[in-house]
C-alpha cells in the first residue's frame, strides 16, 4: 500500500494548508509581502487555530491520564453461611462471578461504589449468579490478582475506599467539582470485565434516593459501570457512578463532595 506522506503532517499544518495560510504571497510572478491588514488577519487566524489545537491536545491528555486511573474490579460472591456441601462446591468453583469498576485516588487507594463491596444484591441478580433469593451473600474484591482491603465506606452516598496491592504510577489526588450546571458535558470512564468504555453525556439535575441527594446524568449505563468516575471537561471529578434509573433513563451519581470527604477521612496520614 502506498502511503501519502501528506497524511502524516501534523493536524495544525493540515488546517493551515487548507486555509491557504502563508506569510508571503505571489502576485504576477513576484514575491510580495501581504499588507499590514492582511498580515494581522492571518496572524489572528493562526493564533486562534493554535489555541484551539493546544486546548484540544490538553483535553486529550487529561482524558488519557484519567483512563489509566480506572481499573477493573473482580468480584467473588459467596454465601455468608454455607453448609458443608456448599462450602466444597464454592471451593471447587472459586472464581470471580461479577465485575465492577474502581479508580485510583492515591498510590494504592481505589474508590468505588459501596454496593460493589457490600454483598447486597437484588433477588434477580442473586438468582442470575446461581444463589437463592434468601441467601445472604458476602463478596471478595480483587484487583491485579490480589484481594483488596476495605478501608472505609460511606453507605449513604454509596461509596467505598479500597487499598490494593499494586500502586499506579499515574495515580493522583483528583480535583473535585463542587457545583455543576444543567447540560454540562460529562465523561464516564468504565472498566467492566477489563473492557475500556468511555461514555459521554450531560448533567441532568439532582436525584433523591432514600433521603440522600444524588446527582443524575443523561448517559448510558450497563453492568460493570458501578464505581466508575465521571469527569467534567476540565478533568475534575464530578462524581461516582452508583446506578441506573431505567424508567427515566438516568445515571445516578454519588456527588464528588462525598467522595472527597471519604478520601480525606480514611487516607493514610489523615487524622484519627
Amino acid at each position: 500500500m502506498i502511503s501519502d506522506r501528506r497524511s502524516n503532517r501534523p493536524r495544525a499544518a493540515k488546517v493551515f494548508a487548507r486555509l491557504g495560510v502563508c506569510f508571503f504571497c505571489f502576485s504576477k510572478g513576484r514575491l510580495r509581502h501581504p499588507s499590514f491588514g492582511g498580515r494581522t488577519l492571518w496572524l489572528g487566524i493562526i493564533i486562534v487555530l493554535l489555541v484551539t489545537a493546544s486546548t484540544s491536545i490538553a483535553k486529550d491528555s487529561a482524558v488519557r491520564d484519567r483512563e489509566r486511573n480506572s481499573i477493573s474490579l473482580a468480584l467473588e460472591f459467596s454465601r455468608r453461611k454455607p453448609d458443608s456441601f456448599q462450602r466444597i462446591i464454592s471451593f471447587l468453583e472459586r472464581q470471580p462471578n461479577a465485575y465492577a469498576t474502581g479508580f485510583f485516588v492515591g498510590p494504592r487507594l481505589v474508590l468505588t461504589a459501596y454496593h460493589v463491596v457490600s454483598g447486597e444484591l437484588a433477588d434477580a441478580k442473586k438468582m442470575l449468579l446461581g444463589f437463592e433469593k434468601s441467601d445472604e451473600l458476602e463478596v471478595k474484591v480483587f484487583a491485579f490478582g490480589c484481594q483488596a482491603r476495605l478501608l472505609g465506606v460511606d453507605k449513604e452516598a454509596d461509596l467505598a475506599l479500597l487499598e490494593v496491592c499494586t500502586a499506579s504510577e499515574n495515580s493522583f489526588l483528583p480535583s473535585f467539582q463542587s457545583t455543576i450546571i444543567k447540560d454540562e458535558k460529562l465523561l464516564l470512564i468504565a472498566r467492566p470485565h477489563g473492557e475500556r468504555v468511555l461514555g459521554y453525556g450531560t448533567f441532568f439535575g439532582t436525584y433523591n434516593f432514600n433521603g440522600i441527594d444524588y446527582w443524575s446524568a443523561r448517559i448510558a449505563g450497563r453492568d460493570g459501570f458501578s464505581g466508575s468516575p465521571l469527569y467534567n471537561e476540565h478533568g475534575e471529578l464530578v462524581g461516582v457512578f452508583s446506578g441506573y434509573d431505567w424508567s427515566q433513563k438516568l445515571a445516578v451519581i454519588s456527588p464528588a463532595a462525598r467522595a472527597q470527604k471519604l478520601i480525606a477521612d480514611f487516607s493514610p496520614g489523615s487524622k484519627p
